[in-house]
């Protein structure tokens, strides 16, 4: 409900606040950038097995298989790009919308609409979507190390 007031003062044109409900719901689907870096870079068969099995769940925005399956929570490894990924994702948010390129999230639109078409439909632009394109690279590059790092971790376990 925080930031209700200002999705309902966009979509009433009353005004035109960046970090609405709208915004939210479009840029926190992060961890599709996870799942396509492990199928890129992981060597781990378990991580690639739950990556395949939530995939078709993440298309939808349910994180929930890949949060608990992998696991990402109380993973020292996938906590700091957990977390950058996110803010970096608000930060190149904002800027895409207050420089004019993306127009606001003037709609709501469900958390479970999947990517591209929900921030589409948010914002009434295909630029919104394109943003949406933009986030999944960045959180790509964002989680690519630390699959790679993983990758390191588990072959120094396999030597012991």
């Amino acid at each position: 409900m925080v930031y209700m007031p200002a999705q309902l003062a966009n979509q009433a044109g009353d005004a035109a606040y960046v970090f609405s409900n709208g915004f939210f719901e479009a840029g926190l689907m992060h961890i599709m950038g996870l799942l396509i870096a492990i199928f890129i870079f992981s060597k781990k068969d378990s991580w690639r097995a739950v990556a395949k099995l939530g995939f078709p769940a993440m298309l939808f925005n349910i994180q929930e298989p890949i949060a608990f399956g992998l696991p990402i929570v109380l993973n020292p490894i996938l906590l700091i790009p957990h977390i950058l990924a996110p803010l970096a994702n608000t930060v190149v948010g904002w800027l895409a919308i207050s420089a004019g390129i993306v127009p606001i999230f003037k709609y709501v639109v469900p958390w479970t609409m999947p990517r591209f078409f929900g921030a589409t439909i948010g914002t009434g632009s295909i630029a919104g979507g394109l943003l949406q394109i933009v986030w999944l690279l960045m959180d790509i590059c964002i989680y690519a190390p630390f699959v790679i790092a993983s990758n390191k971790i588990k072959d120094e376990e396999a030597e012991e």
